[in-house]
This record gives C-alpha cells, structure tokens and sequence, in this order.
C-alpha cells in the first residue's frame, strides 16, 4: 500500500511505504520527494559503488556496523569485494557531498554538541524529525539535490532502536539502491553509447540482439555455430552466448546443471576452467524467466600463464525461439575493483532480446 502526503510548506512530499512480511506486521520506509521538477537537476555525481556517509566520528562505529549488515552483499574475485564502499565524512563535508548519487547523514550520540545531530536537525523538517524519534529512525529520500539520487538519513535515539530495522528494512533497501544502480547505468547503455554495427551484425547471424556498449569486439560470430563470443580489455572482460534447439533445462536435475556448467568453459573458450573455491548454484529470475544461475571464480588452465577473476552464467530455456541459452561473462582486473564491472556484465546480457520482429 503507499500513502501519500504532500506538505507544501516545505515544498516535497512524501511517500510512506507500507511492505508487509510473512508475518503479515508491516514496516515503514519513509521516502521523501521533493516537488522541484527532477528535469532541472542534473544527474548525481560520484561512483555507482560507493556510499558517502556524513555522521560525527562519535557515530561513525555504529554507523557503519548498521550499514554494513544492510549492504552486506559481497563479490568474490577471490577476495571479497563488497557492492557498495562505505566512504565516511564528518558533517563539515556536506555541501561538498550533498550531490552525490548516495548520501547517508546519520546521527545517535544525542548530546548536543554532536555535529552530525545538528545536521540532522537542520536538514528534516520538524515534522519528519519527531517521527524518527517516535515511529522510524530511517528516512529514504530520491532526488533531493541531483536526479538518480537516493539520499538516506538516520536519526536514531539508540544503537539498539536503530539495529532493530536492520530484518526489516535490509531487502527494500537493497532493491531500492539496486535500482537506483541500473536506472542510472541505463544511461550509459543508450544507442549513442552502443555498438549498434556489432548489434545488428549477432542479430543478422543469430537472429538475437544484446545491447553491446562500446568497446566491444566479436571474437567469435560463426553462423550456425550457435555461439558468440565477445570481448573487451581495459579492463579484460569476456561475455559468451550458447544455445541448443529445445527445453533442456526442465528435464535436468541440479546435479546435472552443474555438471553442464562446469564442463562449458573449457568447450567454448578452451583456455580456461571453473574453480571450485565459492562455486554457487541456484535458482534466480533472469527477465521474467526461471533460470540456473552460477557464479565463482575462473582460471587460465596454463598455469604458467596464471589469469583468473569473478564469473557469472545463466542457464534458462527461452520458449519464444524454443531454445535453451547458457550465458556467461567474466572479467580479470587483478588488484582493482571488480564488483561494479560484474554488475555492469549483468545488466549488458540481461538486455539480450530475442522477441524481434
């Protein structure tokens, strides 16, 4: 359900969004829009992986355990790279700050020379501001100072109020900033940003599309191969298409699944293989479809040429070609951030499309 309320005096308005869980209680997110017409503002600034966190050093301890059990979600490259960089800053900071695409401004300690609970109180109107002392200690906001900005505060009058709405607020605010990530990274996947020559040259042979960035190069297009292979370095990134007439996917058990996906790499690139250090299998949605999806690390099978880097595969039976696709891609990016490319990977072979007439 979502209520709405518009407050004109302070000229935004807000939406209370009520999500119920299985235990059919609700929970509260408040998300604030202001009226000002969003094509005004420019687009939000700053990286799609990093979080920049304007609290007092007093709160930023509690600040960042409640964040990083939020934001919990984690790549392994091997190492573990976290989707989201928790970037901190004191409130001196905030008019620097306040136009990045995601700002958290935080505050417990109540004493009242904490900088980061005057900022607090300047920033909420008085009637938002008594109702994360009463009812929610979490306000979400979109498109305060930028488009495509998710701008988070929190008021809390305890550390134990506030890990309180870490079960119930988790999965809404992932989806909230996940969305954010692919609304914003949509704009950098716009015809003008596009290999549409090697778009249309997969659709000629393959009779599918894919919305291929720049960049970009086939390693492999045969026709009739029912394969394609992409490529891109700086950083080095792979994307590979294979597919086999029928429904293979409902007839195979998990244990089969995995056995198919093991063995893929080494017959479609040859050089390389699965490791078994965080191999994952299970089941997801992939654009409306059920789908196997696989993710862990790969490596160069010549171990005096040692590469390797982070994986994902799709597995899922298409019924509008009748079809089974096996989609992966992959990147190698050795001492640098991985996790945004990975991110970036799912969005490109989640546009693939192959209803077109």
């Amino acid at each position: 359900m979502l209520k709405f309320i518009l407050n004109s005096s302070q000229n935004f308005e807000i939406f209370n969004l009520y999500i119920m869980n299985k235990t059919i209680t609700f929970f509260f997110i408040g998300i604030i829009f202001f009226s000002i017409n969003c094509d005004t503002k420019r687009e939000a600034l700053g990286a799609d992986n990093e979080i920049r966190v304007i609290c007092s050093n007093i709160d930023e301890k509690i600040i960042k355990s409640y964040l990083s059990q939020i934001f919990s979600d984690t790549l392994f490259s091997p190492e573990p790279e976290p989707y989201y960089q928790l970037k901190f800053s004191t409130p001196e900071t905030y008019n620097q700050l306040k136009k990045q695409s995601k700002v958290i401004v935080a505050a417990v300690n109540r004493d009242r020379g904490n900088p980061g609970l005057k900022l607090v109180e300047r920033i909420l109107p008085n009637e938002n501001l008594k109702k994360t002392l009463t009812e929610d200690p979490v306000i979400l906001m979109r498109n305060v100072y930028a488009k495509n900005q998710l701008f988070m505060v929190i008021n809390a009058i305890s550390e134990t109020i506030l890990n309180g709405t870490i079960q119930s607020k988790k999965n809404a605010f992932r989806k909230e900033y996940n969305d954010q990530f692919i609304s914003r990274q949509n704009n950098y996947l716009g015809e003008r940003d596009r290999n549409i020559s090697l778009e249309d040259s997969i659709f000629n042979d393959q009779g599918w599309k894919m919305n291929i960035p720049w960049g970009w190069i086939s390693i492999k297009n045969i026709k009739d191969s029912n394969f394609v292979w992409l490529g891109k370095e700086m950083p080095f990134q792979w994307i590979g298409v294979n597919w086999i007439n029928g429904d293979y996917v409902s007839t195979m058990d998990k244990l089969e699944v995995g056995r198919y996906i093991w063995d893929w790499p080494k017959k479609f690139y040859g050089n390389i293989q699965f490791n078994d250090y965080k191999f994952n299998l299970d089941e997801t949605s992939f654009n409306g479809s059920t789908a196997w999806r696989s993710k862990g690390v790969w490596e160069t099978i010549d171990k005096l040429d040692p590469k390797g880097g982070p994986f994902c595969s799709y597995l899922l039976y298409d019924n509008i070609t009748d079809r089974t696709f096996y989609i992966n891609y992959l990147i190698h990016h050795p001492g640098n951030d991985k996790s945004i490319y990975m991110r970036k990977l799912d969005q490109v072979v989640r546009s693939i499309n192959t209803n077109i007439k």
